[in-house]
């Protein structure tokens, strides 16, 4: 990720591949266009691109070693800070351990690397307080443009926005037209016709965005280093019918399609309130009693409510464990299991698809029994010993 060393920078995001004159025309039109006032003007810090080992070679062939960006800066003064060099160009590489630089993006495992790695650019980007960041979406394949959009969507904030430029269709097609001049300049089409630079057209259509940062890392946690693929996923299995499946033999258990690893304590927990649901049983009153081993002063009540919910949970947890000795299923046991429970569930769910998972109380009422809420018919327990 680049260093900003805490200072505020604009950041012009693209993944243009094959027409390295989308770089200069979008920043002509968010910089430099005549018609913009002081306000209106965004004028990027840096520039950084994306793209293929193809198309990164036009933008150092037709950008940099030609010298049309130090041109283009010495044109327009407000330029003058804008670093675009060597450093700002990242290529696609292939994610299949080889880390090889992509040529160009010909299969689906090529476009997939290609979305994982547009993504963690502008997750790494929106990451950064410092930064306020502009996606512009023009130029390259559409897949690339639909991935950049797509990831701001999920990650941007207030400060970001997204864009694509729009050329004069008589500049569109032309090789040495890079952005509308400050003074007379021709350029030659592939007809062999003249045009005046500097009358180009060049426009800038903003594109609105849903701005769901906030929602996602919240509902579905994922504030880790996650790929394009797996966020979608997460959101996908958030709207999907709830599954629970629970196999004994080999002590798995798979939550809507995601198979997650508990511990002993945990999986025994959740296979209890899984069998008492899909044996229609009402639920589990957790104990009073908080500590059974300084219970002197409990009623009769009390203790037997622990020593039931003991004898009931030992009985899955035995299949855990072969050592059970000096269980005691008090209340300190029960809301730190089912605490721990729902931690193992968000975090490897997010809490959208966890909640469908979770064991709460009737009614969320204090003195209710807890039950496990998810339809009994979703329940799936798998043991071929039975």
């Amino acid at each position: 990720m680049t260093d900003f060393q805490n200072k505020f920078q604009n950041v012009l995001f693209l993944v243009t591949g094959m027409t390295p004159a989308i770089i200069t025309e979008t920043v002509w039109a968010l910089a430099c266009d005549p018609e913009l006032d002081e306000d209106s003007r965004w004028v990027p810090d840096r520039v950084e691109v994306l793209s293929t080992d193809h198309g990164l070679n036009q933008i150092r062939s037709h950008l940099l070693e030609s010298n049309v960006f130090e041109t283009f800066k010495k044109d327009f003064p407000q330029l003058a800070n804008l670093v675009f060099d060597e450093t700002c160009l990242q290529s696609i590489i292939s994610e299949n351990g080889s880390e090889t630089v992509l040529i160009d993006l010909k299969t689906p495992e090529d476009n997939e690397f290609a979305a994982n790695q547009i993504h963690k650019k502008i997750r790494d980007l929106t990451g950064n307080e410092n930064v306020s960041l502009h996606v512009s979406i023009a130029g390259g394949r559409k897949t690339m443009g639909f991935y950049a959009g797509y990831a701001l969507s999920l990650h941007g904030r207030a400060q970001d926005s997204l864009s694509h430029v729009l050329v004069d269709d008589k500049f569109e097609n032309i090789p040495a037209f890079f952005y509308p001049t400050p003074y007379t300049h021709y350029v030659t089409d592939r007809g062999g016709r003249a045009w005046d630079a500097s009358k180009a057209q060049v426009w800038l259509a903003e594109i609105p965005f849903v701005r769901m940062k906030d929602a996602i890392h919240e509902k579905h946690q994922l504030k880790g280093d996650f790929t394009f693929s797996e966020v979608v996923s997460s959101i996908k299995n958030s709207f999907a019918p709830s599954s629970l499946v629970i196999n004994l033999d080999d002590n798995t258990m798979t939550f809507n399609g995601v198979e997650i690893s508990l511990p002993p304590r945990e999986y025994a927990f959740l296979h209890w309130f899984a069998d008492l649901r899909k044996k229609g049983v009402n639920g589990v009153h957790c104990p009073r009693i908080k500590n059974s081993a300084s219970s002197k002063n409990a009623s009769e009540e009390d203790l037997k409510l622990v020593r039931d919910v003991t004898e009931a949970f030992a009985f899955y947890y035995n299949e855990q464990k072969s050592n059970i000795s000096g269980l005691s299923v008090d209340k300190t046991f029960f809301n730190s299991t089912l605490s721990n429970l729902n931690k193992i569930l968000i975090k490897n769910l997010g809490l959208e698809t966890a909640s469908k998972f979770q064991i709460v109380n009737i009614n969320k009422t204090r003195g209710k029994p807890f039950f496990l809420d998810l339809p009994a018919e979703a329940i799936t327990i798998i043991d071929s010993m039975k």
